[in-house]
């Protein structure tokens, strides 16, 4: 055997290895070899990804990234732990090791019955996981912080179809590197879930974008599904903004008649997924709609009960067109440095501090280039999510809730600041000019060679 296939012999060795050691609840000097096993993984799954525009440093950063999600997972499992000594995490490690039990004795075990229904799908999904061979509360911890990594992966693999050779790299360090991803979704429960699904979602998506062949609908309703049995509103908000990608995105230069069709039918098939996604909303979330008025009295009582703890933003949900932006600032940009009470809200103003100073940065090349928007269809689905989720989450007025959930909408305006602010340097323009300049006046001497 040659050194590329004993390598992946060794990955497949060392897989199994550290999967035992998170079932048996490896903890304390064994998590250093959890880390070396899981780096070495990333670093496979890295190198498989590359492609001719990232093939000289991806596999490297994947590794990297791992090893900061891990830093971001015992930070939060020190949060959770010690500092708080609370938390869903808790509660959902306790409730998916009896199911667990139960499977291993041959029992099916139904939902707990307790809380929402994405919370009783999160309890079930973890129970079977756990169900092969259970591992401590530090080794759940590090299962969900790798299956969130994957989600993360997914939405580099999703931006990278869309995007330039010189954007790629600055997308790649912010979603694999930016606090909001190594910590927020790195121990049990939804949040690690959601971004999973999102991410390879995000993937599905881009891919359908491409020509609208049917068999991406599959993966991406899959995802969608999944997503709604865990957060509806997320599902809503992703098929809504398909649906209107494929209204408003242009078609790739040069697509035929056979993919204009496939585009009218896959706004078909868009159609349905937003009405059943906001039919099911309502009986999901305990709503009784008879009127549209019906849902001012519900977003009051969401902004209520997410006001009662906590560092509360001012002002109220998005009632008009004229409101979106403040929206936009409060989802993505708070809480500001002056607001912050506490340390994690001083590291949560940081970032977002960071964010802005980049939007800020790249917003004149943005407006630039925005005649050049629907033509990436996957930077206007982007768009419209990143819009459609401000409106949404502008009824949570937590700014501690809303760092918490900020991962689910950071990938796509990211997408949106690089791909449309991120311009080639004059410096690269220039050597790449020059590059494919030397590459003609060689064709003729070439083909007179050969003759």
């Amino acid at each position: 055997m040659n050194g590329e296939t004993w390598f992946w012999v060794l990955v497949g060795a060392i897989g199994v290895g550290f999967g035992l050691l998170v079932a048996f609840g490896a903890s304390g000097a064994a998590i250093v070899l959890m880390i070396a096993i899981g780096t070495l993984l990333t670093s496979a799954l890295g190198r498989t990804m590359r492609r001719e525009a990232d093939a000289s440093w991806l596999a490297t950063w994947v590794t990297l990234g791992f090893l900061a999600k891990i830093a971001g997972t015992f930070a939060r499992y020190y949060m959770v732990l010690f500092l708080y000594g609370a938390g869903d995490s808790l509660r959902y490690y306790s409730v998916a090791v009896d199911f667990a039990r139960q499977w291993r004795n041959g029992d099916i075990p139904g939902l707990s019955g307790s809380g929402s229904l994405g919370t009783q799908v999160v309890e079930a999904a973890t129970g079977g996981l756990f169900a092969i061979a259970t591992p401590s509360l530090l080794g759940g911890f590090v299962l969900f912080a790798m299956i969130s990594y994957l989600g993360q992966l997914g939405f580099y693999a999703a931006f990278r179809r869309w995007a330039q050779p010189h954007q790629l790299k600055p997308y790649a360090f912010l979603i694999l590197f930016l606090p909001t991803y190594a910590f927020w979704p790195s121990s049990i429960g939804k949040d690690a879930l959601v971004i999973l699904f999102l991410g390879v979602g995000a993937y599905f998506i881009s891919r359908l974008l491409e020509s609208f062949e049917f068999r991406w609908v599959l993966p991406v309703g899959i995802c969608l599904v999944a997503l709604g049995l865990i957060r509806i509103h997320i599902a809503a908000l992703v098929a809504v903004s398909l649906l209107g990608t494929v209204i408003v995105s242009k078609l790739r230069i040069g697509a035929g008649m056979s993919t204009r069709a496939r585009k009218f039918l896959t706004l078909g098939v868009s159609v349905v997924a937003v009405v059943f996604a906001i039919t099911l909303i309502p009986d999901i979330v305990g709503l009784e709609l008879n009127d549209p008025d019906d849902i001012i009295p519900f977003t009051e009582e969401i902004s209520r009960r997410t006001s009662e703890d906590g560092t509360v933003a001012a002002g109220n949900p998005v009632q008009s067109i004229v409101d979106v932006p403040g929206a936009i600032v409060l989802v993505l940009f708070r809480p500001f440095v002056f607001e912050a009470s506490e340390i994690q809200h001083l590291l949560a103003a940081a970032e977002t501090t960071l964010l802005l100073l980049l939007a800020v940065w790249k917003l004149p090349a943005m407006l630039r280039n925005w005649r050049q928007w629907r033509r990436n269809a996957y930077v206007v689905y982007c768009t419209l999510y990143t819009i459609a989720f401000a409106v949404t989450f502008s009824v949570v007025r937590n700014l501690g809730i809303i760092s918490r959930q900020r991962g689910q909408v950071l990938a796509f305006f990211l997408a949106v600041v690089v791909g449309l602010g991120w311009e080639e340097s004059k410096r690269a323009r220039l050597a790449r000019e020059q590059a494919e300049l030397l590459i003609k006046e060689a064709e003729p001497v070439g083909m007179a060679l050969n003759r």
